[in-house]
This record gives structure tokens, C-alpha cells and sequence, in this order.
């Protein structure tokens, strides 16, 4: 009887996990190239993701997507597919079809592998702050 009991609570635990309304922000601690690290935002609302960015900062807090001249160079990099936009919207549209959070992994754009990937990481790490209700900016290593 009490191996259930234990078994329910943890089971219940598992599901009952929510997410803590706010905005949550990783940059990557590594500087990728010459200048630029990956950064992934996220908003919470309503125990829901309803927003998610993701783009390239400078220390200076300068962002790829605002830069004509660097953007052009993934731009090309890539088929002429800018993978920052098209990485948040791949995930919001994953995120309605899933109807949950813990969804499936955004597939990788061809020509950006490494952001795919990081983003991915980034964004599970940013649902785990705030399912223990950390809000705030972060810096991590996401390799």
C-alpha cells in the first residue's frame, strides 16, 4: 500500500508541474564567430508559452536581425532563409499542434544546425526555470 502511495505522489508531481508566469531570457556564455552568443527569450502566461524569440547579441546587446550587413551573411549561409524568424514561429506552430509545453524539439533549418540545436537546448532550459518558478536572465554554455 505504501509503494502506491509514494508511486501516485510522484506520479502526480510529474503532471501536475506548471509553469510560473513571466519572462525568462538565456544568452549563450560563449561568443560564437568573432562577436556574436545566442539568445532565446520566452514569456509565460497563464501557465502557456505565448512567445518565444530567438536572435544573436553582441555584448554590446546588439542584435544579428538588426544588422543588415551580418544578417545578409546568414542570410546567404542558408538559402536565403533567415533562421531566427523562422525558428520561432516552427515552435509556436509546434506548440499549438502539441497543446502542451513539453513538445517535441523544433526541427533544424538547413544551413543553421548549431543555432537549431542550441535553441532547442536553450528553450528546455528557460521551461525548467520556470517550472521551479526561477524568473529572470540567464547565461549558459550550450554546446
Amino acid at each position: 500500500m505504501k509503494v502506491i502511495i509514494v508511486y501516485f505522489i510522484l506520479i502526480t508531481a510529474v503532471f501536475a508541474t506548471k509553469l510560473t508566469d513571466g519572462n525568462y531570457s538565456v544568452v549563450e556564455n560563449v561568443v560564437r564567430g568573432k562577436k556574436w552568443r545566442t539568445k532565446v527569450d520566452l514569456r509565460v502566461k497563464n501557465n502557456q508559452i505565448d512567445w518565444v524569440n530567438v536572435d544573436m547579441v553582441t555584448k554590446d546587446g546588439k542584435l544579428i536581425s538588426q544588422d543588415e550587413k551580418d544578417l545578409k551573411v546568414v542570410l546567404k549561409d542558408t538559402g536565403g532563409i533567415d533562421p531566427y524568424a523562422e525558428l520561432q514561429k516552427e515552435y509556436m506552430k509546434k506548440l499549438k499542434e502539441a497543446g502542451n509545453y513539453k513538445m517535441s524539439r523544433v526541427d533544424t533549418i538547413a544551413g543553421a544546425t548549431v543555432v537549431c540545436n542550441k535553441f532547442n537546448k536553450m528553450t528546455v532550459f528557460l521551461i525548467k526555470k520556470s517550472e521551479q518558478g526561477k524568473i529572470g536572465k540567464f547565461e549558459g554554455w550550450f554546446h
